[in-house]
């Protein structure tokens, strides 16, 4: 039996990063009462995703097993070769199948900071905002080049369920980014000779306190990174609108 898994996307920085660990960087978190928080606190409101894939992982004992090598194998083969006496059991007090498809997103603090946070779960809502931002990524590379990423904003959705209306996590893409850019500094110009103009009093003889250095400006990730045109409806169905659209 062949499982409907999806295949790992090309095109993030994820493999260039020190190591082979599926997680990176701080857990991320998402649930209707608190949001989108890592530790307790409230995660920054956009970020930039760099990468994303699914996983198997499979938790027995406060222990987590991860299968990340694609194609993944059929979860339901592999809980199959498990006694179900063997499961643990769910918030319910029901067996839990223990292998399941996990949907994961790597985002970046695109602040100075560059801290980086790894989504991971295998709820039907994270399944949902998995698949739509994969859409939206895939379009816009076919469009715009493989090296295309997506700024975020950390948003939610409302979904029905079969117990009622809930929410659900959404990722909002707000912008596009690819690789390279941002303004190199000027070198400052070696003074061989000396100075060329009278110094100035220092402060022990000028009896002035020194002034404080001026700090440096702090450049953020996304200021080396090139903005990507956003794709147009036109583009989209290969044509032009007529003009009263």
């Amino acid at each position: 039996m062949t499982a409907n898994v999806p295949v790992k996307p090309n095109g993030g920085f994820r493999s260039a990063l020190p190591g082979d660990r599926f997680l990176r960087g701080t857990f991320a978190k998402w649930n209707e009462t608190s949001g989108w928080t890592a530790d307790g606190l409230p995660l920054p409101q956009t970020m930039l995703v760099f990468d994303y894939t699914t996983v198997l992982q499979k938790w027995r004992n406060g222990h987590a097993e991860v299968k990340t090598t694609h194609p993944l194998p059929d979860p339901n083969e592999l809980n199959a070769k498990i006694p179900m006496s063997e499961w643990e059991l769910d918030l319910n007090g029901k067996p839990t199948p223990p292998w399941k498809l996990n949907y994961v997103v790597y985002l970046v603090d695109g602040t100075i900071t560059g801290a980086i946070f790894t989504y991971a779960n295998h709820t039907y809502g994270a399944k949902i905002m998995y698949e739509r931002l994969e859409e939206q990524i895939a379009v816009t590379r076919m469009l715009r080049g493989e090296y295309v990423f997506p700024i975020v904003r950390l948003e939610k959705r409302p979904m029905p369920t079969r117990y009622g209306q809930k929410t659900r996590p959404h990722l909002q893409p707000i912008d596009w980014r690819a690789p390279g850019g941002g303004s190199k500094p000027t070198p400052a110009t070696p003074q061989i000779g000396g100075p060329t103009t009278p110094s100035t009093p220092s402060a022990a003889t000028s009896g002035t306190p020194p002034a404080a250095p001026a700090a440096a400006t702090a450049s953020s990730i996304l200021d080396h990174t090139q903005p990507v045109k956003p794709v147009t409806v036109a583009e989209l169905i290969a044509d032009e609108l007529p003009p009263w659209a």
